[in-house]
């Protein structure tokens, strides 16, 4: 989640679309998980794994591409790292304190890492932490274990949310390929005609597959969230490691097609908003929680029906990204991120 996309030749405006590509699935992500969890049509059911098939791999494997390649000579980016600790707690402590206003139990811990999007901020600090660690080894090693690892780790019943360990051995391989890859090269590459040929017709196999083929939902999406252990596929548990090598696969092709068709270009607003992704991760869960407290989704479902009324609440999601985006928002994100810097 880096808020600059410069390099050597110039901007690249492509990782900036695709960066508010990333941030907007999210947004949009957690909004449908709690259509989900409340009426859960098909139509919600099936939007929920086109985004989480990509959102969070998207997510962090662009984080990974822009963190700063590290060798011996390289000092521990405790900086950063600590920026993205403390963002979280502070971003834990708000949302603690507007469940409490909104007369809700206060939830808090440290440790279990039971939200939806918290745990990212200390999964960032892991994953930094974790590529300064092994900075002198071979990244293409370091990936086949972290793939090998991410598919084993759904047999272990105990990791889970806490300190969201599930999610970071899960979606650690994205980060190492993005560590591993240099933004000039994906950017050339993915410019190909072929690629973006090819992208059309594997992005169009994966949308016909998840919004034909409704009975993967309840095979999918726990694993496609990263949290869950393979006892969530029952009597299909035993073939977990192949689950998730699918889940890798699908994630890997998929987010490659929608990145090779994300134009590079100055969209003027959108690229703008794409290099505001971190300020935005933080403070859309609060306007996710008012509107769900209020009840707006089910305001509007009665009086269009629940169909429309997805579409309706998708055009507000995407409103709560733009707002998010503006100045004002950039506090505490911009003053953390600064925090121990030297003078």
């Amino acid at each position: 989640m880096i808020q600059n996309t410069e390099n050597k030749i110039g901007r690249i405006y492509l990782f900036d679309n695709i960066k508010f590509l990333a941030i907007l699935l999210v947004v949009i992500g957690h909004a449908i998980n709690f259509l989900t969890e409340t009426d859960g049509n098909m139509l919600e059911k099936s939007l929920f794994l086109t985004i989480y098939s990509i959102h969070m791999p998207l997510f962090i494997f662009i984080s990974g591409l822009f963190l700063k390649p590290m060798d011996k000579s390289t000092k521990f980016p405790k900086q950063k790292v600590i920026s993205f600790i403390l963002i979280g707690i502070v971003l834990r402590i708000i949302m603690s304190v507007l469940r409490l206003v909104l007369g809700k139990n206060m939830n808090y811990s440290l440790l279990d890492m039971y939200d939806s999007f918290t745990w990212f901020m200390w999964a960032m600090a892991v994953f930094i932490t974790l590529m300064w660690i092994f900075r002198e080894y071979n990244t293409k090693i370091i990936l086949l274990f972290s793939l090998l690892i991410g598919c084993m780790a759904g047999y272990d019943k105990f990791l889970g949310d806490k300190l969201a360990l599930m999610r970071i051995v899960v979606f650690l391989p994205f980060f190492v390929a993005g560590y591993m890859i240099k933004p000039e090269s994906l950017a050339a590459f993915l410019s190909k005609k072929w690629v973006k040929v090819v992208s059309i017709f594997v992005a169009v196999g994966f949308l016909a597959l998840f919004f034909i083929n409704t009975d993967i939902y309840q095979y999918l999406r726990p694993i496609f969230t990263g949290r869950n252990s393979f006892e969530v596929l029952g009597r299909f548990s035993k073939f977990g490691f192949a689950v998730r090598l699918l889940c890798y696969a699908i994630s890997t092709l998929f987010g490659l097609s929608v990145m090779s068709l994300v134009p590079n270009i100055n969209i003027g607003i959108i690229s703008k908003t794409g290099s505001k992704t971190l300020q935005i991760y933080f403070w859309h869960q609060v306007f996710l929680v008012l509107l769900s407290h209020f009840g707006v989704y089910g305001l509007i479902s009665s009086v269009t029906g629940d169909t429309i009324a997805t579409g309706v609440y998708i055009l507000i999601a995407v409103a709560v990204t733009f707002v998010c985006s503006l100045s004002v928002f950039s506090f505490p994100t911009k003053q953390l991120l600064s925090f121990g810097k030297n003078k």
